[in-house]
């Protein structure tokens, strides 16, 4: 549990430091926590394809069988999940929770 803690510590560590292009060199406000729905910035690409399932999965499964759940703290995780379940492209793809429930059940 505490390798999957320090990986989930350094995705949200980066989904929360903005991206160059959400600074704005001119502006007077310091932009500290990023605002970005996916990991390139506001729209999906492959490689959150390749990530979402696989942390959807986790999200699932660890609740389930390990009463592992993502903390609450992590917000950029959390936006990262949020975001991606409110797109079509990935709610509608998702296994349900119970085919992933039975899928990992002998993990």
């Amino acid at each position: 549990e505490k390798a999957l803690l320090r990986e989930f510590h350094r995705l949200d560590v980066y989904l929360n430091t903005p991206l160059p292009e959400e600074i704005d060199q001119d502006s007077v406000e310091d932009i500290t926590i990023s605002k970005r729905k996916f990991l390139d910035g506001d729209h999906l690409t492959l490689a959150d394809c390749n990530l979402l399932p696989k942390l959807h999965i986790i999200k699932i499964a660890a609740k389930k069988y390990r009463d592992f759940e993502i903390p609450a703290d992590m917000t950029g995780v959390w936006r990262y999940l949020n975001n991606a379940y409110a797109c079509d492209e990935f709610s509608h793809t998702c296994p349900a929770d119970e085919e992933i429930e039975h899928t990992y059940a002998s993990v």
